[in-house]
């Protein structure tokens, strides 16, 4: 199986976590959510991070979309994501569409025109697998408690609080990361 990484570059710089939440809320309820339901069947897994921009500074962030499936449907989703996301894009002003400089692309890690090959052997050996299934776990739940608290209205369930640092095994970075809790 390969994999494509496409790199969602966000316009404004993201100053604090309420930036944060609400640059991306609405790219990924709205964009990556519905691109990723409409391409079921054509990937065998999926999952986001994210991300600091590698292609410009820390006060920056990127989404960075991964499939894993079969080369010639990544190559099908890759030409649908370019010109689903232009579209969206041009409706936007939060997001970079690809003829931008220094906007959104293919990439590993953020890294333009790379391919991402996964992390199995070089990091997690026999548990990438399971950490990809983390991810997408992570990521679709992430979607539904994000979806959820759009609808949100009163004012205790809004307030943004603020928590000591917790430590805790890595593979729980990962969905901390799709909640915005570990950026």
């Amino acid at each position: 199986m390969d994999w494509l990484e496409f790199n969602i570059h966000i316009r404004q710089a993201l100053t604090d976590l309420h930036d944060l939440y609400e640059g991306i809320v609405p790219i990924l309820l709205d964009f990556v959510e519905p691109f990723v339901n409409r391409q079921r069947g054509k990937f065998s897994r999926w999952h986001y991070l994210l991300e600091p921009d590698n292609c410009r500074d820390q006060t920056y962030c990127e989404i960075r979309l991964r499939f894993e499936g079969e080369r010639a449907n990544l190559e099908g989703i890759k030409s649908q994501l370019v010109t689903e996301f232009n579209h969206y894009a041009n409706q936007t002003s939060t997001i970079m569409r690809n003829d931008e400089l220094l906007g959104s692309h293919e990439g590993c890690h953020g890294d333009r025109s790379q391919t991402y090959a996964g992390s199995r052997s070089e990091r997690f050996g026999g548990d990438w697998d399971k950490i990809v299934e983390i991810m997408q776990i992570g990521s679709e739940s992430a979607l539904k408690i994000l979806r959820l608290g759009r609808k949100l209205a009163e004012k205790e369930s809004l307030k943004w609080v603020g928590r000591e640092q917790t430590y805790h095994p890595y593979y729980l970075h990962l969905p901390a990361n799709q909640l915005f809790i570990e950026p």
